[in-house]
């Protein structure tokens, strides 16, 4: 299945058949994360595809290369459901892992780039925005600049993730990889560890058998303290300058001015902001496998009076996992819809 636990079970294989230990050497092993312009020009040309490692069986490689080589105009095919119930892609996830490393002295050194800007950033978060924002703001994106999310066939047997419209540069999807990628990033440039323990250790397990909520459910708290608007803005507005100077992107930005750049700059980390770090997470309904509403619903018409959050009628053990919160929203809509003869979900 596209969930993390199978990335993890990846990893764990690729890690206990190493030659070499540590991460950096691990990330030699799989296919290149990088496939844009920004990207390559921080951590390199993605090397050619590598064998399949004998450790691995043909369908755990196979899986493997195809999520970090989703094609752009698919990027749903390059994400895993996390245990937290949050759909992450994953090379945005492991090139802010790789620049973390290096930028901390873990592996090959990073280039110096021109005008400054941070590795960590610019290869996760700073080049897609700069990229989706100023296509939008010069009407060439034909949509938004952020989104969509989307939701999984099915919530304990991920295959297919589908997304809710067009996509942007910025899916929901690569947007938490990407954050994930600073977060995990920062912790690694202070020192490496195995990174089957590090994921493992951010986005819990998915039986649920951890205690209290994994750290990966504080990703907004976490991205927003490392890089809050004004720094984001910043090196949104470096990395566009970074592109300027490089042959794929150089035509994009040719008639591109400063105050264009500041403003593109601006408004991306503003909306990111808001979008993806201020926020709170709402899960939909065809995420967690919701039956249709029975009868014809009334929508709710904002600005609204009162908003009730009401606790269900018996207390029960807290679910530790996406899946096991999903098999409980389930199992209380099929009683008021079955037993109550209720049109959905009564409180």
């Amino acid at each position: 299945p596209r969930h993390m636990d199978s990335v993890l079970a990846i990893l764990d294989a690729l890690e206990s058949g190493a030659a070499s230990p540590g991460p950096a050497a691990l990330l030699g092993q799989i296919p290149g994360v990088c496939s844009t312009p920004g990207c390559r020009a921080v951590l390199g040309e993605p090397p050619e595809p590598p064998a399949a490692p004998p450790a691995l069986a043909p369908g755990q490689w196979q899986l493997l290369t195809e999520l970090l080589r989703a094609h752009p105009a698919a990027p749903e095919r390059g994400a895993v459901l996390a245990p937290d119930g949050s759909t992450v892609a994953l090379a945005p996830l492991l090139a802010g892992i790789e620049a973390g490393l290096r930028s901390g002295g873990f592996g090959r050194p990073l280039p110096a780039l021109e005008p400054p800007a941070d590795p960590l950033l610019a290869v996760t978060v700073a080049e897609p925005l700069g990229t989706s924002f100023l296509l939008a703001q010069r009407g060439d994106s034909g949509g938004p600049a952020l989104g969509p999310g989307g939701c999984w066939d099915d919530a304990e047997n991920p295959q297919n993730y589908t997304l809710e419209g067009p996509p942007s540069p910025v899916p929901d999807a690569v947007a938490i990889g990407a954050m994930d990628g600073v977060v995990l990033g920062a912790r690694l440039a202070r020192g490496p560890l195995p990174l089957a323990e590090l994921l493992r250790g951010y986005y819990g397990s998915g039986n649920g058998s951890h205690r209290g909520r994994p750290p990966s459910s504080y990703r907004r708290r976490d991205f927003g303290a490392l890089a809050g608007p004004e720094r984001l803005e910043k090196e949104v507005a470096a990395v566009l300058g970074v592109l300027r100077a490089l042959p794929p992107t150089r035509e994009l930005l040719r008639d591109v001015g400063t105050k264009e750049v500041a403003a593109v700059a601006r408004r991306a980390s503003r909306e990111f902001s808001e979008r993806y770090v201020e926020c709170p997470l709402v899960v939909p309904r065809c995420m967690w496998g919701a039956r249709p509403y029975r009868g014809t619903p009334a929508p709710l018409r904002p600005p609204l009076a009162a908003v009730f959050v009401h606790h269900t009628l018996e207390p029960a053990r807290p679910c530790r996992s996406f899946r096991a919160c999903a098999r409980a929203l389930r199992a209380v809509q099929s009683f008021h819809q079955d037993t109550r003869a209720w049109d959905d979900i009564g409180y």
